[in-house]
This record gives C-alpha cells, structure tokens and sequence, in this order.
C-alpha cells in the first residue's frame, strides 16, 4: 500500500461517517485502474469491516445507470442496483423537502450543477462529515468536507 493509499484510508477512518459520490461506484464497478486502489480502500476494506459508515442520495441510481441502459444491458443495471442495496455501513436516501431547499441553496450560493446540489445536501442532511467524489468545485461549499480522489492519485 503506497502512502497515498495510506493517506487516504487515514483520511476516511478520521470521518467515521462519509457521503459517496456516483463516481465512487462508477469508478468501482468499471474497475477504473486509476481509481480502484481509493475504491477498494472503501467498497473492500473500510465499509465490510465497521470503520466507516456511508450515506449517498437515491441520485447515484440515475447516474450510475445510464451507461448499462444505454447499452441495453438491463441484467447489469439489475446487477448494480442489487450490489449497491446490499453493501455493508452504507445506506441511501431520497431527496426530501429539507435536502431540495439545502441543495437550492447550494446551487444559488456556488452556482453548481443541480445534481451536485442534491449530493451535497443529502451528506449535509444526514451528519456525513465528509464527501468522496472527483469534483474539486465542490470544494468551494464549506459545510462540509469535500474529498477529491485525484488529490490521492
């Protein structure tokens, strides 16, 4: 384990409660070899043994999805939704009214991608102390902690 993995696995046991990203997954599923050493650290290591626990909004479906539908691979979207629902320490939410109104805010507050929003307000929402992704915009929110992959590549 080089120290950027070592770093990074510190950086994520410090927070005991994180936000994912879709592109956490992505990267994971599509075994993205740039990425799959920092996925591994979460999907492998951390959640399975009880050293985080992990939120994401019911938004990471949509984005997550698109490439096997428009692929028309049904049975492998079918796949990653089940792999998603039984994954250990990690649980989703869908966007209420209070998440709608944080990520409005954020929106109009940073001018980024609604989306985005809804990933930021989901983990502001649910006490995540920090949020994995591969965004540095978000970095302009200080509500939370922003996590970028590629400062641990």
């Amino acid at each position: 384990m080089g120290p950027q993995i070592k770093n990074f696995t510190k950086t994520l046991v410090n927070s005991k409660k994180i936000a994912l990203d879709s592109s956490c997954f992505i990267y994971h599923i599509e075994q993205n070899t740039k990425y799959l050493g920092l996925t591994r650290v979460i999907f492998k290591e951390l959640l399975p043994n009880d050293s985080i626990f992990a939120v994401a909004s019911t938004l990471i479906f949509t984005e997550i999805l698109i490439k096997p539908y428009k692929l028309n691979r049904s049975g492998l979207a079918l796949a990653y939704k089940t792999l998603i629902k039984a994954m250990p320490n990690f649980s989703l939410f869908a966007p209420d009214e209070q998440v709608a109104d944080t990520a409005a805010q954020i929106r109009a507050k940073h001018g980024l991608r609604t989306p985005d929003s809804i990933h930021l307000a989901t983990a502001i929402d649910q006490g995540a102390t920090a949020i994995i992704g591969n965004d540095r915009r978000w970095k302009k929110v200080k509500e939370i902690k922003v996590i970028v992959l590629d400062e641990f590549i």
